[in-house]
């Protein structure tokens, strides 16, 4: 079968998130069918810059077709018109014009879609609430999967996602959380094909001892992904300084990831930058457990990881899809104010034992459910809806 994945970015350099997310499936996919992208030649998700060449390319073994986007988006522009299609009366043409600028505004994707329906067997859509999904389904009904990454937001409410989630033949879930919020904001016709996957972890088989001198032979907890305020990262550091001046004995918090917000100063707080896989392994493995702070996730990659790690996790209990995966696990625990956020945390930094048992546990949960054995599976399957060597 000839597949193509559909996606807003896509890249080497472009870690963490849904863009990431794509290029694991299609790399370990790309041994069972022809998995071609179908992308943007943006590397922002800030303004969708054209940023990589248009054109073909090729990233292990995965060949691209990059489009140029028509416009960039107006910061000011969208979050004029987000406001009034998330929070007022407005009409379908107002949800069309948030869509047009939240882009990526990429219409040569759109059309190469329309033209090369025939040459591809199924279609892919990787993230609802983007520019090439709404414009790019609407051309390929019957040979659509859509793998939504839904939050619990307003962008859930509108009429434009209803249409996305009608018109499409199957839908492949991250979580149970997911598929729950999505059924009861949106509303699924009965029948329609789904499944519940999210992504194959895969943890190196050797995970050497971090090298950064500052934090040998030295206690932290680990944050890791994008540091701004959508992730939760503001409350983060209000709590853990909140803390620091009632136990300043506690672990050295450090961050790794895209800075954009400004980090406290503080001797306690460490800031890595970008890491690279090894040293991210390397420094779950040395962590006494991963925190999470994002109120707002579908899947979180990083939560598994440190799972798969043999880390423990202390995560927002805010988000739903955090707190089933620790529910399920029994590998974490969840806070919902700032008590509940210091007693997590020094529960964790003070039961070696069961801290022990906690990451036994969730080693457990994602071989069970997140390895590629299991993941590959799943999309074998719901690749057989279009596969007609077997229908014939």
């Amino acid at each position: 079968m000839k597949i193509a994945f559909v996606v807003q970015r896509y890249g080497q350099d472009i870690v963490g998130g849904a863009e990431y997310f794509t290029r694991l499936v299609a790399e370990r996919m790309r041994q069972y069918h022809e998995i071609e992208i179908l992308t943007t030649c943006a590397a922002d998700y800030h303004f969708w810059k054209n940023e990589y060449p248009e054109g073909l390319d090729i990233l292990n073994g995965v060949r691209i077709h990059r489009f140029r986007n028509a416009a960039k988006r107006n910061p000011n522009k969208h979050t004029k018109i987000q406001e009034t299609v998330y929070y007022s009366a407005h009409t379908v043409n107002d949800e069309l014009s948030w869509i047009n600028e939240q882009g990526p505004n990429c219409p040569e994707l759109v059309q190469y879609i329309s033209h090369n329906r025939d040459n591809y067997d199924c279609f892919v859509f990787f993230t609802f609430r983007y520019y090439p999904t709404y414009y790019g389904i609407k051309e390929v009904t019957n040979k659509s999967l859509v793998v939504p990454f839904a939050e619990n937001d307003p962008a859930l409410d509108l009429t434009t996602t209803k249409e996305i989630f009608e018109r499409a033949n199957g839908i492949i879930y991250c979580t149970p959380e997911e598929k729950k919020l999505v059924e009861r904001k949106v509303g699924i016709s009965k029948g329609k094909a789904s499944d519940i996957a999210g992504c194959g972890i895969e943890v190196p088989k050797s995970i050497l001892r971090t090298e950064n001198e500052e934090l040998q032979n030295k206690q932290y907890v680990l944050y890791i992904g994008r540091i701004e305020g959508s992730k939760g990262c503001y409350q983060l550091f209000e709590y853990y300084q909140r803390l620091l001046k009632e136990f300043p004995d506690i672990p050295t918090l450090v961050l790794a990831g895209l800075d954009a917000i400004e980090i406290p100063k503080h001797d306690k707080i460490k800031y890595l930058g970008f890491i690279s896989e090894e040293e991210k392994y390397s420094l779950l493995g040395g962590a006494q457990f991963l925190i999470m702070p994002s109120p707002y996730e579908s899947l979180s990659l990083v939560t598994l990881e440190a799972m798969a790690s043999g880390t423990a996790v202390l995560v927002n209990g805010e988000c739903d899809v955090l707190k089933g995966h620790c529910l399920r696990s029994n590998a974490g625990l969840w806070y919902q104010n700032y008590e509940e956020f210091r007693e997590c945390f020094r529960f964790l930094c003070s039961n070696d034992h069961l801290r022990s048992k906690i990451e036994d546990n969730g080693r457990k949960y994602v071989k069970k459910n997140y390895s590629w054995e299991v993941i590959e599976k799943k999309y074998l399957q719901l690749f057989g809806l279009f596969d007609q060597s077997q229908k014939s």
